[in-house]
């Protein structure tokens, strides 16, 4: 059918449904009966160029963003996000959404890291897959971006980054590859910047390794704006330029005059171009009528899973009316949250959508305990410190030990697109405020509200209680509302190292036209493995109001897998939900290798005083390394170190493993 229609049109058809026709949509041909496909952009919520969708009540729903999802470890938190954005996409039109960002969080400093899931290939691919299956199962597609190496904002649309062979394949390719094969997007997006000497949207070499040994079947779209060379682009295997181009006619002809491009290859790249649009066109959509609480529902069960404890000292969490007789709300945070990053990105849902933390702790203290607000601080003001110190005072003045105080806080430094971050620190006043605040009172519990890490400077040892609570979208009020009165028990564990300070032995942000992954694999956990002084809290910790305990690992090969079998116990008094962490090391190896590198993880939910036992397998392919002399992915034989643990630095359980 479709080298039929692509035999019937003329060259300036053909030329013209290679880019985009206005604002989201593919061009459409009606003669040739040819639909036009709808995009919009996300990856947390759907946000249409058209602007706010006027016929839904309360907008776009908002989702929390990537790296929150992320903390949720849960693939089931994955696929409902995905399948809630298709159900608003199926509301307001639109065909695909733009998303999921599955980059590696290669330094903090990255202004988009919220919109990325983590420092490690494994739990981003594995993530990635599980919201693009919740896309597309809805009758929606997919554009997995930012196909690769886009690891900064800063020169994002001209920094050339060199990292060798097999740190490429290991770090940064895998996760697109796990999305790929277990999620198969209807697009994939090549990012602005050079990979190798070569700018992503014509890079043959990155669009040969997604076809070829990938074996991947959807569209190859530019970003907006990235393509440079037209007919090198199409040439490599681009299947659409965003945004319009109004010249792509004369481009094409241009090429094929110089010998870049043939008619033949242009003819296979509207063939594919066609086939994602005729099956996306054709895909059997979500009938479920459309609930826009049910959307916010969903959001909210989300950002419960992914509000990560970090601190809770002396138990001072959860809220109970024995312990406290008054809570104190600081911070503006409180009444008007921080619930999304900048850029793309953004989500036009509506004021009354969002729940306010304030109003959702008011409503769960209930007639039981007095709630006390004082705005006290939302931005910081260098100018004027003094007073907001003094403010500070007053509004704990009353405060003695019996009682409690949350400090909400976030940060002005960029978390958006286009921008990256010049520090990882908050505020100078933070510090002193929670200081003073201190002093009032023994019981401080600070929620930051924050996408990615940040270092806590001299605050966390003033504070007894420290949750993470994220971007967590328009329902994260309530959701960390009752996180802290433990209506539920938080699950969250850090999807990214939160260091004590910024690495000194790497080039964070290149600021001039290249930049070379000099660290090469020791990337987040792998380095701070090396590194434990530098840690403030390590890869994959998060703390609950119960206790887990773990025992009798058994490993062993299987075949072509490897089967681990192990228990755990809730140990403690409440219900929790506990990830087991699998790690895998080998010390004597052909190969530099990380300590250990993640490989698998499962979130299970167990009662009081419950043992579950569970199991995992994995493909031994999974253990391979990338041999740049042979070219190929190698599976040493020999002993490996098998490590279960609450985190990558909390390793409960050990084994040792051979591979014949």
């Amino acid at each position: 059918m479709v080298k039929d229609i692509v035999s019937k049109l003329t060259f300036g058809q053909k030329a013209r449904l290679l880019t985009y026709y206005e604002l989201l949509d593919t061009v459409e041909d009606k003669e040739a009966g040819i639909p036009k496909i709808v995009m919009a952009d996300g990856p947390h919520g759907v946000r249409p160029l058209r602007g706010t969708p006027k016929h839904i009540k309360g907008g776009s729903t908002a989702f929390p963003t990537a790296s929150a999802l992320s903390a949720t470890w849960n693939l089931d938190m994955a696929y409902k996000t995905g399948a809630g954005i298709a159900r608003d996409c199926l509301a307001q039109g639109v065909d695909v959404i733009l998303g999921p960002g599955t980059n590696i969080k290669r330094s903090p400093l990255c202004g988009r890291n919220f919109e990325y899931f983590s420092e490690d290939p494994v739990l981003s691919g594995e993530i990635s897959a599980a919201y693009i299956r919740g896309v597309e199962d809805q009758g929606v597609g997919t554009s997995l971006k930012h196909f690769a190496l886009n690891n900064q904002e800063t020169a994002r649309t001209l920094i050339n980054v060199e990292v060798d062979e097999r740190t490429l394949r290991e770090i940064y390719l895998k996760p697109f590859e796990i999305a790929v094969k277990k999620g198969k997007p209807a697009t994939v997006m090549a990012a602005y910047n050079k990979a190798l000497g070569t700018y992503c949207s014509q890079n043959k070499k990155l669009f040969d390794i997604l076809r070829n040994e990938w074996n991947y079947e959807g569209a190859i779209i530019s970003d907006w704006t990235a393509v440079r060379d037209v007919p090198a682009a199409f040439a490599a295997g681009l299947n659409l330029q965003m945004p319009t181009n109004k010249k792509i006619e004369e481009d094409l002809k241009r090429g094929i005059e110089e010998g870049v491009i043939t008619q033949e290859q242009i003819d296979k790249d509207v063939e594919k171009f066609l086939e994602f649009v005729f099956a996306l066109h054709h895909a059997p959509k979500c009938e479920e009528e459309f609930s826009r609480e049910g959307q916010h529902e969903d959001a909210y069960e989300v950002a419960c899973e992914a509000i990560t404890l970090l601190k809770n000292e002396n138990n001072i969490l959860p809220v109970t009316k024995e312990k406290y007789r008054k809570i104190y709300v600081l911070g503006g945070w409180a009444e008007k949250p921080q619930i999304m990053g900048g850029g793309s990105s953004i989500v036009f849902t509506k004021d009354e959508m969002i729940d306010s933390p304030l109003c959702e702790i008011r409503k769960a203290a209930g007639d039981d305990m007095e709630v006390i607000y004082d705005k006290c601080y939302s931005e910081p003001d260098y100018a004027n410190l003094g007073a907001t110190t003094i403010t500070a005072r007053a509004a704990v003045k009353d405060c003695t030990d019996d009682d409690l105080v949350v400090c909400f806080v976030s940060s002005v430094c960029a978390e958006t697109e286009g921008l990256d971050r010049y520090h990882i620190h908050f505020e100078n006043y933070i510090d002193e405020i929670i200081r003073v605040i201190s002093i009032k009172c023994k019981n401080v519990v600070v929620v930051m509200q924050t996408g990615t890490c940040y270092v806590p400077y001299r605050w966390d040892k003033k504070a007894g209680a420290i949750v993470q609570m994220w971007l967590s979208g328009e329902a994260g009020g309530k959701a960390i509302a009752d996180v802290l009165f433990g209506k539920v028990n938080p699950s969250g564990k850090l999807a990214e190292t939160f260091p004590t300070r910024l690495r000194d032995d790497m080039e964070h942000i290149g600021l001039g036209d290249s930049i070379t992954y000099k660290e090469k694999l020791e990337v987040g956990y792998r380095y701070y493995d090396r590194h434990t002084d530098q840690i403030w809290y390590p890869f994959g910790h998060g703390l609950s109001y119960t206790s887990f305990a773990y025992t009798g690992l058994e490993a062993k090969t299987t075949g072509d897998h490897v089967s681990l079998r192990f228990d755990i116990t809730n140990t403690g008094d409440v219900a929790g939900k506990e990830v087991a962490q699998i790690y895998i090391g080998k010390k004597e190896s052909a190969f530099d290798r990380p300590v250990k590198e993640l490989k698998a993880f499962t979130k299970v939910e167990i009662a009081p005083g419950e043992t579950k036992a569970v199991s995992v397998e994995i493909p031994l392919s999974d253990l391979a390394c990338y041999d740049v002399a042979g070219s190929e992915w190698t599976v040493e034989k020999g002993e490996y170190q098998v490590f279960v643990g609450a985190s990558a630095q909390d390793i409960r359980l050990s084994d040792n493993l051979y591979v014949k």
